[in-house]
């Protein structure tokens, strides 16, 4: 072969590979811009040889619309919803398409133009972006915790002149959690093809006082009628005994209304009050059991000065006349006293 022959031959293969690089270039550079790699894929979607408009409309019906589903919660026998328009949610692909397009630029133009030629892939996955209004869910979540709130009602004594009774206790209930069901909801609002319904549970508030123990502080109660001239003794709600007594008279009523024991004694002195009626002995004190002692055996104070005590006139039982306290037959008051403590509670009703 003379030299101008090889010369020719080497040439013409320069000239066939340099077409052949502008090929690849051109082809490279052509694909580059306008197909994702095969072998990419958006929020797990397979958008491979694509488009970028191709990409938008697949990824809108295998991401978007699952985005678009309602949170669902169900609570207390019912499922509150939350929409996902009220929640904000939105999601743009342009950034994600963006930069599967650019996973196409890996390698020199002959590795691109080689991988376009031969089907080759190119192995990636792009996130993408969800937006949640935080603000909406936790407004949701609360609205579910005061739909949820009930208070407990704790029980409490009621006492009328002729019966005592506990109202009974309730126990209350809250949501257990709201903050953790709240994060739940929003990491779900960010996974567009995620779980969207949840269970929230809910926890029982016992109240502070229950039944049992509103009777165990206060086993005892004693309640005067006025118009009756009558001491009643209940037990946990149970009328025990009775005792015809003598109440106020009208220019000396005694006072209504509900207190409790606060002094009790044996044998009590009597500290006379300055008072007219006192006469001669006002201001002095006279001595337990001393025979112009109207306080007889026992004394069981409920308002300052005024109280039950036991009295030697008999026949004043029945009616009002006494100065504000409660006078008792001996006997009687001597039981009562065995009866109540400090702090017993007192009704005293016309």
């Amino acid at each position: 072969m003379t030299r101008a022959r090889t010369l020719l031959l080497i040439a013409g293969a320069l000239l066939l590979l340099a077409a052949v690089g502008v090929g690849f270039l051109g082809y490279n550079a052509s694909a580059a811009s306008d197909r994702i790699p095969k072998g990419v894929t958006i929020a797990g979607v397979d958008v491979g040889g694509k488009s970028p408009a191709e990409a938008r409309v697949l990824l809108k019906r295998r991401v978007g619309k699952p985005a678009q589903r309602s949170v669902k919660v169900e609570v207390d026998g019912r499922t509150v919803e939350l929409k996902a328009s009220d929640a904000r949610v939105g999601i743009s692909f342009d950034g994600a398409i963006r930069r599967a397009l650019a996973h196409g630029e890996q390698g020199n133009f002959l590795q691109r133009g080689w991988r376009e030629l031969t089907g080759g892939r190119v192995e990636g996955n792009e996130k993408i972006i969800v937006a949640v209004n935080r603000r909406a869910v936790a407004a949701f979540v609360d609205r579910i915790t005061r739909s949820v709130e009930k208070p407990a009602v704790d029980a409490s004594l009621a006492i009328a002149v002729d019966s005592v009774s506990v109202t009974e206790s309730q126990d209350g209930a809250r949501l257990k959690d709201p903050a953790k069901l709240q994060k739940q909801i929003v990491r779900a609002l960010h996974q567009p093809r995620g779980e969207r319904s949840f269970r929230a549970q809910t926890i029982v508030v016992p109240p502070a006082k229950t039944t049992d123990q509103v009777w165990e502080a206060t086993p005892t109660v004693v309640t005067v009628s006025k118009s009756s001239t009558t001491v009643r003794v209940f037990v946990r709600g149970e009328l025990t005994t009775s005792y015809g007594v003598a109440v106020g008279s009208a220019e000396y009523p005694t006072p209504e209304g509900q207190f409790v024991v606060q002094s009790m004694q044996v044998d009590p002195p009597w500290n006379v009050p300055q008072s007219e009626w006192a006469g001669d002995l006002a201001g002095q004190t006279i001595p337990g059991g001393a025979p112009n002692n109207p306080l007889v055996a026992r004394w069981i104070g409920f308002n300052g000065s005024v109280g039950f005590h036991g009295t030697a006139d008999i026949g004043s039982l029945g009616s009002a006349a006494s100065h504000g306290c409660v006078r008792m037959d001996p006997a009687d008051v001597i039981d009562l006293y065995e009866r109540v403590d400090i702090g017993t509670p007192v009704l005293v009703a016309a």
